[in-house]
Parts: structure tokens; C-alpha cells; sequence
């Protein structure tokens, strides 16, 4: 059984004071209406599941998978938990046990168990600094490249090879160095 203070899950901004704080920085107009259009009607959803309820989904969703002619692949599927602390519970389709992973790549990003990105954003900025470190031998020395060629490109492959998946990020203070950093490297090409 899992018990979880429901108070920490659910919105308590004051969001009378954040539109007033927003307006005093200038955000005002159209701009303001958008970011307050995106809290209009909001909701928020917390769900708990119990292994138990999750076995039921799987196997509801293995005998939809059935019925539409495919069937679930065990032998290329696994089961993680997303929890603070390590949880089992073990998921089975037709009978066998799917293994439970701490993390698994989906799309080229790493996901853990406990939720935690720091693993992956070291992977990104690894992946970054070497594109930069070929960028700098390939593109920022040649003379013949303008400023603007040098941007372009940084812009189309530096950036987006740092930042894939950053969607997911929470930021902490470390990160926010390297953001600042980031913003002050297309001045150095």
C-alpha cells in the first residue's frame, strides 16, 4: 500500500499575486491573457496505482491487442516504477513476468525510476560538448564562414543536440549555469 500527501500533488500557486508579479515585469496585453488562458478550467490529476490495478490494465490492454490481431512481446517488453524509493511489482502478460527496470531509453532519452533526469542531462551536455569541440575544428576557426554561417549552425546543431528532451528537465541551480552558459556561446563564434 502506497500513502501520499495529496497536498503536495495539487496547485497552490496564488495566481492573483503571479498576474500581479507578471504585470509589474511587464507582461501585460495579449501576452498576459495567454499565460492566464492556460490556467482558466485547469485540473489536475493524481493517480495512484497498486500493482494490482496495474496488472488489471495490462491484461485488459493485452487482450485488446488480441482481439485487434497483435499481441504484447514479452521478450522486448519491461516494466519500471516510478517512485522515490524501490518498489517491486511484478507485471505479467500471458503468464510471464515482465522484468523491472531502474531506468530505459524511449526515444534517445533516459528515464529512472526514481524520476530523476541528472543522468541525462550529463548525457546531453556530453553529447553537446562534442559537437562543439567538432564544430570549433570544422566551423568557429574557418575564416571563409561569416558570423551568420557560424550561427546558423550552431543554432541547428549545437542547440538542439543539448536541449533534445529538456521538456522533461527540472531545473536546479547546476543547470541554470550551463543555461547561462549556453546563451553566451553563440558571442565566442
Amino acid at each position: 500500500m502506497c500513502f501520499v500527501d495529496l497536498k503536495k500533488a495539487f496547485d497552490r500557486v496564488p495566481r492573483g499575486i503571479l498576474w500581479e508579479v507578471l504585470w509589474e515585469y511587464g507582461v501585460c496585453g495579449p501576452l498576459l491573457r495567454a499565460v492566464r488562458s492556460l490556467y482558466n478550467r485547469s485540473r489536475s490529476l493524481v493517480r495512484i496505482s497498486s500493482c494490482l490495478d496495474l496488472q488489471h490494465a495490462l491484461g485488459h490492454f493485452a487482450a485488446d491487442c488480441e482481439v485487434a490481431g497483435m499481441r504484447v512481446s514479452t521478450s522486448k517488453s519491461e516494466a519500471m516504477v516510478l517512485d522515490r524509493k524501490k518498489v517491486a511489482c511484478t507485471l505479467q502478460v500471458g503468464g510471464e513476468v515482465l522484468p523491472q527496470v531502474e531506468e530505459f531509453k524511449y526515444l534517445g532519452v533516459l528515464f529512472t525510476s526514481e524520476g530523476r533526469m541528472d543522468r541525462e542531462i550529463d548525457r546531453r551536455i556530453g553529447a553537446a560538448a562534442a559537437v562543439m569541440r567538432s564544430m570549433y575544428r570544422s566551423v568557429v576557426v574557418k575564416k571563409e564562414l561569416s558570423r551568420k554561417a557560424k550561427l546558423l549552425i550552431y543554432q541547428s546543431i549545437y542547440v538542439p543536440t543539448l536541449t533534445y528532451g529538456h521538456e522533461l528537465w527540472v531545473m536546479t541551480e547546476r543547470d541554470l549555469v550551463w543555461n547561462a552558459l549556453l546563451g553566451f556561446l553563440p558571442y565566442f563564434l
